[in-house]
């Protein structure tokens, strides 16, 4: 899920909207992608009554590489290290740096609109007015970004970030000028 293990400012995305899920499934951020893990969180009313099932009801899983040792090992040290170094606090204030420079995007562009975002994940719309957006355009901005450094997502007319967790105010400075000297190429 990339809404997870602190890319919205919190440990996962339903906490800054006060949702408690019944049930939850997980990925990659557990990891932050360098051994391949998932899960599933449940309540424990759900717990309870998987673990109160009669034999013949009860439910059977199991596979090769299920709790392996050593991906388990990686995701406890990648949540150490989420703790140990404040991301889930620099997710949040590198997020609104990042919002806010967006902002400034959509403010000097024409072609820019929305800015959205929670944490570290934000988007912006390309458009070719208020009311349509122009994917054609997104992917020659994200290309002109690339040939600038930086790498930019362009999804439909929106072009998405997803930055590390440890970016720093530079880099998010960074990401925000070049994605103007990309729209100012694209543009042009």
């Amino acid at each position: 899920m990339i809404c997870g293990f602190g890319r919205t400012g919190n440990w996962f995305g339903c906490d800054a909207f006060g949702i408690n899920p019944d049930i939850m499934q997980f990925a990659k951020g557990v990891t932050s992608g360098y051994m391949p893990l998932g899960g599933i969180q449940v309540t424990d009313e759900i717990r309870d009554v998987i673990n109160g099932a009669p034999e013949e009801q009860s439910w059977m899983h199991g596979y090769t590489y299920s709790g392996h040792a050593t991906a388990c090992a990686v995701a406890i040290a990648n949540i150490d290290i989420i703790e140990r170094d404040g991301l889930l606090e620099n997710s949040r204030l590198m997020g609104e740096r990042l919002l806010n420079g967006l902002g400034a995007l959509v403010d000097e562009f024409p072609n820019i609109d929305n800015a959205r975002g929670l944490g570290l994940m934000a988007a912006i719309d390309v458009v070719k007015s208020k009311e349509n957006g122009d994917p054609d355009m997104a992917e020659k901005i994200s290309a002109a970004a690339l040939e600038m450094g930086l790498r930019a997502r362009p999804i439909a007319q929106a072009i998405a970030f997803a930055p590390p967790l440890c970016i720093s105010a530079d880099e998010v400075d960074f990401l925000v000028n070049t994605m103007g000297d990309a729209i100012t190429k694209a543009s042009g």
